[in-house]
Formats: structure tokens, C-alpha cells, sequence
């Protein structure tokens, strides 16, 4: 309290009870404060401030670092989806396939897309049919209409209308189709005029056929007949007759299923047979192999070793050259190369000393050599 404040306070007018405290508060104050140190607040301020400062960009660093780090994972994941769709989904184009077969082809079967579904459903990864069983046989019955569906687009007008086909999607009821227990198109008998003009590739999409006969228009007796079944299965009483339009090449995608029995006979063939022994497929399945009267020119590939199944080996009436293969398959029972003029060399002994072998007709060729069961007179 200072000494101002006092006499100001004395000058007004007071009661006891004013006088009482004044004297407490005389009691209790000091004639003089003393000043307060500095706080020195300013220096303290600045450190704040600086290390304010330093923890705002430390954490737009970390902010930054952190947006850098999700932007670039959102674009990596984006970029492989894109690319490789999850082998548990379909893809956009198969989804699309898919739906146009099972809504629109019904009521409109010549309309599906066919040339860009096929490929596209061919594609569908396996995963996916495994955990999709109901979509999966959506679309193997895509697939093998399509693939019956070249075979009906290739024949002309007339046998188009033979066949019938392509009026609904129901194709194991459509004439000279069976399919197994599993919906898979596993006989086919093409009877002319339903037949076509070529077998188109598509053929490879029918991939649980196991018999193909096609019988054609004109009077040559023949046979032109695909088959993985059994030969004792065959039909022995069959008007098989030759057809002369449906032109010397096999398709590329008979190679590609498990044929176990490839019979053609009768109808005249570009030399298949380098072809066919270089097939991984055939090399593992094919037992019977029979190319007789096909007009076969050319060697015989020593790539024939290569089907270890084959048991029958029948080309006989064509006009094979050399050289001859010097080694055939082990698992070789029948040979059959007669009447092929134009065939020489020596046989081998490893055919000859074969323990399996049990018929062997080389007649009518050039071959020479002195050989177990071979017949070369």
C-alpha cells in the first residue's frame, strides 16, 4: 500500500469498522513490493515456435509420404486387375458371353456371337469352373454350340437343311448328336447331304467327342471316321461311302483331343501323318492309327516313334516314299504298308525282333530284308 493510497484513504470520512480492517491491512502489507523478476516469456516463445514449426513438417512429410503410398498401391492393384482379371470372377467379355447365351441365344440361336464368345469362353480360367459349377456348364454348352455351329455354317444350303440345326440351343437332341451324362457332345454322324464342306477348326471345341463319322453323296465305297472308341464298337454294317467334297486337309484342333482311334479311309488326305505323330495330345492316346487308300504321298516321319501308344499302324494302297523310319513305336502289334510301290529300304531289326509284333504285311513294296513275321512277298 503506498503512502498516497493512505492518506487518500484518511482524507474520506470513516467508520470503526473501515478503521479496523485498514489497520489489519496496514498489518499485512509491505511498505513496498518488489518488482518481479523477468519471466524472460519472449525467449521461451521463440523455442515454442520453432519447435511448432519443425513437428508441422514432420508431419506433412509423414501425411505425404502416407498419400504417396495409397495412391500407388490403389494404381498397382487397379493395373493388375485390369490386366489379369481374378481367377475366381469372370471377366467383363465372358460375363457378356456368358449372359447373351443363356437370355438371348435361346430364342435367337443364330445371332450369338460365336467368333468372338469362343475364344473368349475358351479362355474362362479353371478356377473359376470349378467354384461356379452352374456358370461352368453354362459355358460348355457355349462352347460346344458354337463349335457344332461351324460345322452347320460350313455346309451348304442343302445340308442345312438336312441337319436341321440351330434352331434352339438344345443341341443333344439335334439329329446325329449324343452327348454323355455330362452334357459333353460325345458322338457326332454327319450323313450326307448333312454334311460339310470342310471340318472347320472349331471341331477342337467338342473336347469329350470320342466318335466322328462323316458319310458322304456319291458311290465310292469308303469311310471317313474319327473315333476314340473301341474299333469292335464300330458299326460293321454301315452304308460308309466317300466324300469327295470335303477336301484333303484335317483341321489343326484334331490334334489337340485325346483321340485314341483316327481311322480314314477312302478319302484322299494331304500327308497328315508329320503332323499327327508331332502331337503331344496323340503321342500319349492314340492306339490305332489307319490312313489306308488316302492317297498318302511322302515318308514316313521317324517322329512315329513318338506315339508310344500305337498298337495298329494301317496305311496300306497309298504311295508312301522313303526314307523308312528306322525305329517304330515299342508298343507296335499290327503293321500294315502293302501295295505302297514307291517304299524302300530296310526293315528294321528292332521291328523285327519285336516280342509284341504280331502281324506285319509288307507286300507290294520295295522293302527288303529278312524279318521275323514281316511279309515282304
Amino acid at each position: 500500500m503506498t503512502s498516497k493510497f493512505r492518506e487518500d484513504f484518511d482524507i474520506e470520512k470513516s467508520t470503526p469498522r473501515d478503521r479496523f480492517t485498514k489497520l489489519l491491512f496496514d498489518l499485512r502489507m509491505p511498505e513496498e513490493l518488489t518488482e518481479w523478476p523477468p519471466l524472460h516469456v519472449h525467449k521461451r516463445c521463440k523455442c515454442n515456435k520453432a519447435r511448432n514449426r519443425t513437428l508441422c513438417c514432420l508431419l506433412i512429410i509423414v501425411l505425404l509420404f502416407l498419400i504417396g503410398n495409397i495412391i500407388f498401391l490403389n494404381v498397382r492393384i487397379l493395373s493388375i486387375n485390369t490386366a489379369t482379371p481374378s481367377s475366381t470372377s469372370l471377366s467383363a467379355n465372358a460375363q457378356q458371353c456368358l449372359s447373351q447365351y443363356t437370355l438371348n441365344a435361346p430364342s435367337s440361336p443364330s445371332s450369338y456371337p460365336c467368333s468372338t464368345c469362343l475364344p473368349t469362353l475358351q479362355t474362362v480360367p479353371s478356377d473359376y469352373l470349378s467354384s461356379n459349377p452352374q456358370n461352368a456348364q453354362q459355358i460348355l454348352n457355349a462352347i460346344q454350340f458354337c463349335g457344332l455351329r461351324a460345322i452347320f455354317d460350313t455346309a451348304n444350303s442343302q445340308g442345312q437343311a438336312s441337319l436341321g440345326w440351330v434352331n434352339d440351343v438344345k443341341f443333344c437332341a439335334w439329329n446325329g448328336v449324343t452327348c454323355d451324362g455330362s452334357g459333353r457332345v460325345a458322338n457326332l454322324q454327319l450323313t450326307f447331304p448333312g454334311v460339310p464342306v470342310t471340318l472347320p477348326n472349331e471341331l477342337g471345341a467338342l473336347t469329350g467327342l470320342e466318335s466322328l463319322q462323316v458319310i458322304g453323296g456319291n458311290g465310292i465305297p469308303g469311310i471317313f471316321q474319327i473315333t476314340s472308341s473301341p474299333p469292335s464298337k464300330r458299326s460293321q454294317h454301315s452304308p460308309l461311302i466317300q466324300n469327295p467334297t470335303m477336301g484333303s486337309s484335317l483341321p489343326s484342333s484334331l490334334t489337340q483331343l485325346p483321340l485314341q482311334n483316327l481311322v480314314i479311309n477312302s478319302q484322299t488326305l494331304t500327308n497328315p501323318l508329320p503332323t499327327l505323330s508331332s502331337s503331344s495330345a496323340l503321342q500319349a492316346s492314340l492306339k490305332l492309327l489307319d490312313l489306308s487308300s488316302t492317297s498318302l504321298t511322302g515318308p514316313i516321319p521317324n517322329t512315329i516313334s513318338s506315339v508310344s501308344s500305337l498298337t495298329q499302324l494301317l496305311l496300306s494302297d497309298n504311295n508312301l516314299q522313303p526314307p523308312f523310319p528306322t525305329t517304330f513305336p515299342a508298343s507296335l502289334q499290327i503293321l500294315n504298308l502293302q501295295n505302297n510301290t514307291g517304299l524302300s529300304g530296310t526293315v528294321p531289326s528292332s521291328l523285327c525282333n519285336s516280342t509284341l509284333l504280331t502281324s506285319c504285311e509288307l507286300k507290294s513294296t520295295g522293302l527288303s530284308g529278312s524279318c521275323g513275321l514281316c511279309q515282304l512277298s
